[in-house]
């Protein structure tokens, strides 16, 4: 049997269809209820697996939630760099690397969002991911600034600011006192990002 891959690892790498299934459902649950509210025996009866099964996978329910953290984070990646690939107008660019950061937030709860604060190293997982993504943020809001397709503002302040919204958006007690979900504050936070570099060029044009 091949090795699992670490978190760090292209999602799919190495796993039997099986276990792809199991780490689809084990995500789901997950982000509903956390993993500390979740036994590995709930895993099994509402996975219908074995105990086994899920060992096989990760050492422990802190390993498994670790995995989870960064496969979803690594797939968040991997569909927005592929995503901004696709296309060559900056614009067009951003919201494609982007969207994943929404699509793949849906069921996405504010118990997940506290185990992962609760866990250093899942936090430090969250925290490398997002740092990650601002810099490829900045890459390309540097390239529709220079293209006349975005307002001439500072793109290292642009990712900044943008990297300080996420990091409010990370904080669960903000986001119940907002009265939104991880997804739907994502949504808007980018919503927010593009009618800034969009509205200011207009009103200097």
């Amino acid at each position: 049997m091949n090795n699992p891959p670490q978190s760090g690892a292209p999602p799919g790498s190495a796993w039997r269809p099986r276990q792809l299934e199991l780490l689809a459902g084990i995500e789901a649950i997950f982000f509903a209820r956390g993993y500390r509210a979740v036994t590995m025996d709930d895993l099994a009866a509402e996975l219908h697996c074995s105990k086994r099964a899920l060992y096989e996978i990760a050492s422990s329910r802190r390993a498994l939630f670790l995995l989870i953290v960064g496969r979803w984070s690594e797939r968040i990646r991997i569909l927005g760099q592929a995503g901004a690939e696709q296309e060559q107008d900056p614009k067009a660019r951003l919201e494609a690397f982007l969207a994943p950061g929404v699509t793949q937030t849906v069921g996405l709860t504010e118990n997940f969002l506290t185990d992962i604060q609760s866990l250093p190293a899942a936090r430090a997982l969250l925290d490398k991911h997002q740092r990650e993504r601002m810099d490829m943020l900045r890459t390309i809001v540097e390239d529709g600034i220079r293209e006349g397709r975005f307002a001439a503002l500072h793109a290292h302040l642009v990712a900044g600011v943008c990297l300080a919204g996420i990091t409010r958006i990370n904080d669960p007690i903000f986001l119940r006192e907002a009265g939104l979900t991880f997804h739907t504050a994502f949504a808007e936070l980018y919503r927010l990002l593009m009618w800034g570099l969009q509205a200011i060029q207009s009103d200097d044009a």
